[in-house]
């Protein structure tokens, strides 16, 4: 006989005539799951900011190299001087800074152009710098080599 103190469970389901009477989840259960929940997400949030991270990188690369083709070719075409420049900035663009190196190309006609464009930032992810280095025809060399012919010219006329 059973006193009615006693509290009776009620099978939810019956397998292979073994009756099962668990209602809910237990506290390790809940926690073990919580605990796999929060992994996750943190390896998610780690993914997309590493990637996140790669995309602002190669954005900054991308126009770093842009803005050195840019700053060589007015050098080249004589907007800018071609000499050395030791750190100048980039017109409407203050967080980039450009430096040119003129030097001896090895032969007495050409020079060789080192050209580097770098963002500066606060974040050390930001921070990228691209080169440049191109070998040109001295254009002073052709302006010697030009009045030298002409006064060489000019002194074999007179005789």
């Amino acid at each position: 006989m059973r006193l009615a103190t006693e509290r009776t469970q009620f099978p939810i389901a019956t397998i292979n005539g073994r009756h099962l009477s668990r209602r809910g989840l237990s506290l390790f259960e809940v926690v073990l799951a919580l605990a796999i929940f929060l992994g996750a997400t943190a390896a998610i949030t780690q993914v997309l900011r590493t990637g996140s991270h790669a995309s602002i990188r190669a954005q900054l690369q991308s126009q770093a190299a842009l803005f050195c083709d840019r700053q060589m070719n007015r050098v080249l075409a004589g907007i800018e001087p071609m000499e050395s420049v030791p750190t100048g900035s980039l017109d409407g663009h203050p967080d980039w800074k450009w430096s040119l190196n003129v030097s001896d190309g090895g032969v007495p006609w050409l020079l060789r152009l080192e050209l580097s464009v770098e963002h500066t930032s606060s974040n050390p992810n930001a921070v990228v710098k691209s080169e440049l280095v191109r070998l040109v025809r001295d254009p002073q060399f052709y302006v010697n080599a030009a009045e030298s012919a002409t006064t060489s010219s000019s002194s074999t006329e007179g005789l």
